[in-house]
Formats: structure tokens, C-alpha cells, sequence
């Protein structure tokens, strides 16, 4: 395991690393046309560039108590304004991951699909889905 939980109320780390970074998860909710509606976020600290892969991906999401057919999504803050690319596999995890170190932080949204089908929807590696995580979630 190449990452951190971070505690409710805990500090932001500071990185002198630049293979290290964070993520920040949106998790319970649903991406609803530019928002997230219902959701939580979640902290992943002292991500290592070099030892992330889907699987760590998908042991974070674990580590929030989810399982079954969830889609992955991620945006960064600085390159993408707001729109979101589909995590589908490592390739697009090593895509994505060419950002880190001028971003320390990597939004990653959980599309927590209501059945099967709907992942061929949003089968798309791009998308011109935009969300606000400022302005648009929703909480519980």
C-alpha cells in the first residue's frame, strides 16, 4: 500500500517529494450532469506516482466500505476546468498520473452505478462532462 487515510480534520500534508500526492474522493453520490449529487469526500494521502495502479484505486474504495459496479472518474484542478476522464484501466491510471508533480491533488469521482447496463453509457474514455467540486456537492 502506497497511501494514507486521512482522518477527518487532519491537515493537508506537505509533499518535498514530487512522486508523492493526494487524492481527493468523492465517493456516495452520483455525477449528475455538472455535479455531484449526495456525495462525501474522502482523503488519500501520500499517494507514490510510481506505485499507483487501479488496484490501489480500487483498495481505497474498499477502504470506504464500497463493493459491486462503481465507475471511476478523475479530473485534476489545474489542467482540466472542471471536466472529468473515465478511469478504465492501468493505461489510464498512467495517463492521468503525467500530472503529478505540478498538481498535488488528483479528484477522482465514484460513479456508483445503479446496474449493469449503465456502464456501457459511460464507456468513453473522455467526456465532456464537466463538474464543480466547489460549488455543486450535495451532502447527505
Amino acid at each position: 500500500m502506497s497511501w494514507d487515510f486521512r482522518a477527518p480534520g487532519a491537515p493537508h500534508p506537505s509533499y518535498s517529494d514530487p512522486k508523492l500526492f493526494s487524492i481527493r474522493m468523492y465517493h456516495g453520490g452520483q455525477i449528475c450532469g455538472h455535479c455531484y449529487a449526495s456525495g462525501s469526500v474522502a482523503w488519500f494521502d501520500y499517494c507514490d506516482k510510481d506505485r499507483m495502479s487501479m488496484t490501489e484505486i480500487d483498495n481505497m474504495v474498499r477502504e470506504l466500505g464500497y463493493d459491486g459496479v462503481i465507475s471511476y472518474w478523475y479530473s485534476t484542478p489545474i489542467y482540466s476546468n472542471g471536466g472529468l476522464t473515465k478511469l478504465n484501466d492501468n493505461q489510464d491510471g498512467i495517463d492521468m498520473l503525467v500530472f503529478v508533480p505540478e498538481t498535488m491533488i488528483i479528484y477522482i469521482f465514484l460513479h456508483h452505478e445503479i446496474d449493469s447496463n449503465e456502464g456501457w453509457f459511460y464507456s468513453q474514455s473522455g467526456s465532456n462532462m464537466f463538474v464543480d467540486v466547489e460549488a455543486d456537492i450535495v451532502p447527505n
